[in-house]
């Protein structure tokens, strides 16, 4: 009967060390802030802003690739050695989809291009991390590597 109390109480103390340690890490969201532009030659180019990493934990994270169309965005997160961690998929940023009550009364919707501008990536952070890397959806399935950034 002692020995089965001591078993018990070691296999508590270990679980609640287990638990501990994973009360410890604390998930965190990072924000990845771009500007992007079509140069004179009509290829995009992006520019990296700021980072920000924050705690907390995205609620209903899901990041589907379907309808992706030409000139969407895929941000993958790299570890040291560049293997990919995650994929984030971006709508491209150079069109904004904008909904308004016409003349009639009726909603309708127009995309507008723009020239350029800044767009935010939101993610799980993942300690690991070490490069972002920006590639453009061309024709097909095709992606044009635009830019690398290290953490």
């Amino acid at each position: 009967m002692k020995l089965l109390t001591v078993l018990f109480l070691i296999h508590s103390c270990a679980s609640s060390n287990d638990l501990a340690n994973k009360k410890k890490e604390t998930p965190k969201i990072v924000f990845l802030t771009y500007n992007i532009k079509k140069n004179t030659e009509k290829e995009t180019e992006i520019i990296f802003e700021k980072l920000k990493i924050v705690n907390g934990k995205i609620k209903g994270f899901s990041n589907n690739n379907q309808n992706q169309t030409m000139g969407d965005l895929e941000c993958s997160f790299l570890d040291k050695n560049k293997n990919i961690l995650q994929i984030v998929h971006i709508k491209n940023p150079l069109k904004k989809l904008v909904e308004f009550v016409n003349n009639s009364g009726n909603l309708e919707k127009k995309i507008f291009e723009m020239d350029s501008t800044q767009f935010v990536i939101r993610a799980p952070y993942f300690a690991n991390t070490r490069f972002i890397e920006i590639s453009e959806k061309t024709s097909g399935k095709t992606l044009k590597k635009i830019i690398t950034t290290k953490l």
